[in-house]
């Protein structure tokens, strides 16, 4: 059993253990929140990685107060308090999410170990940095001894070891990771929550943009929303759904993805040889195994591959190479759009429609499938609802008095 501690500088995982679970939105919790979050936005050097800087300023005070707020008003009388060990295993492709999964624990109360991936890059580095620096001093020593961050590869030994103490088990990653660490048992009276590989895209009504003032800061957002995370975050759309008449919609198109890779070919997002030859053979696959003629669309730029598909059972979820590969699929009415959802489905972004006739299509279609509908620009905004989860409740257990 071996693996590399991150932090704290000294750390026993047997003494971790031990150690009692603090109250809920306790004043200490709170401080060394703001004191990460205040440090990483006030360091210019965070602002290359933007990626960090939503996390930072997802955790600033005014958030946290709001979530402390929401979390008594839920809880009411009853008593939440933290389950105890919460065993956090980050995914290696969006490897900030751990924070989010960590914190929100540890704002409850839990004692954490949190497993990041061997894959190291300059942004989480920086991060670690920054969380080292605040959790190792002397007003934080509640916290110190009451989390690790390890470092560790695929190791069921290890991952066995920390699964044999914990009382929550939480695993990020994809369908086949989870099936393997589901496969190391955790103790008969803990329990385990999974987010597993999901698909997300956008919807645009082609009426509204043609008509819309803000062409490009919704195309930006959209950029935003995609190539972050190289379109690889379970969030990042991967699928371009309009919505409206023939001409309506061709001209959007037309102008929208003129504007979209002129911002492509400005931005020069990362995109190694590797990935755009995946991206081709994916368009092979698609066309290969398609129903409906699929077109290929050309574009100027190895950052950009768009697939415009003439049947839904064409958009294949399970085959994609992220780095800015779109699938493009029309629709004249919102009620295609039910018929469109499949369970994978998480996060819809969504362009000219209103909040009423939205809940009303979900509330009466009752589909398998999305967690999430948020404006374009917000597909990555972290919430404490993530698939359908409240997570500042699961990380909770309830103790019921009726005396």
């Amino acid at each position: 059993m071996q693996y590399e501690l991150i932090i704290p500088d000294e750390a026993d995982v047997d003494s971790l253990c031990g150690q009692k679970i603090l109250p809920p939105f306790s004043d200490v919790t709170l401080a060394f929140v703001e004191a990460v979050s205040s440090r990483i936005l006030k360091d210019a050097s965070f602002r290359q990685f933007p990626e960090i800087m939503a996390a930072a300023f997802w955790m600033r005070k005014a958030n946290m107060v709001r979530l402390k707020t929401t979390f008594e008003k839920q809880r009411g009388n009853r008593l939440w308090i933290g389950r105890g060990l919460v065993f956090h295993i980050a995914p290696a492709n969006v490897d900030t999410l751990f924070l989010y999964s960590w914190f929100l624990s540890m704002l409850v109360g839990n004692t954490n170990i949190a497993r990041l991936s061997r894959t190291s890059n300059p942004q989480i580095d920086s991060l670690l940095v920054v969380i080292s620096h605040v959790i190792n001093q002397e007003e934080f020593s509640e916290i110190c001894s009451r989390n690790m961050i390890v470092r560790y590869d695929h190791d069921e030994m290890t991952t066995s070891f920390f699964s044999d103490r914990c009382n929550m088990r939480v695993i990020w990653g994809g369908d086949e990771t989870i099936r393997r660490i589901r496969a190391i048992p955790i103790p008969a009276r803990a329990i385990e929550l999974t987010f597993a590989d999901r698909f997300s895209f956008s919807l645009i009504r082609a009426e509204a943009f043609l008509s819309s003032d803000s062409k490009e800061a919704l195309v930006n957002d959209i950029y935003n929303d995609a190539y972050w995370f190289e379109q690889n975050a379970c969030s990042s759309p991967r699928l371009v759904v309009w919505l409206g008449d023939a001409d309506a919609v061709e001209r959007t198109r037309t102008l929208f993805w003129r504007m979209f890779e002129a911002l492509v070919v400005e931005k020069q997002p990362p995109c190694a040889p590797s990935t755009a030859a995946d991206k081709l053979n994916t368009e092979c696959s698609v066309v290969i195994a398609s129903r409906g003629k699929p077109v290929i669309e050309k574009t100027d730029s190895s950052r950009l591959n768009r697939v415009l598909l003439n049947d839904s059972r064409d958009i294949n979820r399970d085959v994609h190479r992220g780095g800015g590969m779109f699938y493009e699929y029309t629709i004249s009415n919102l009620e295609e759009l039910a018929e469109l959802i499949a369970p994978k489905d998480q996060t819809i972004g969504v362009f000219g429609f209103e909040h009423g006739e939205l809940k009303e299509l979900f509330a009466n279609s009752l589909p398998h499938g999305v967690d999430r509908i948020v404006p374009i620009g917000q597909a990555l905004n972290f919430s404490n609802v993530w698939d359908g989860h409240d997570l500042l409740r699961e990380f909770c257990r309830e103790i019921e008095i009726t005396a």
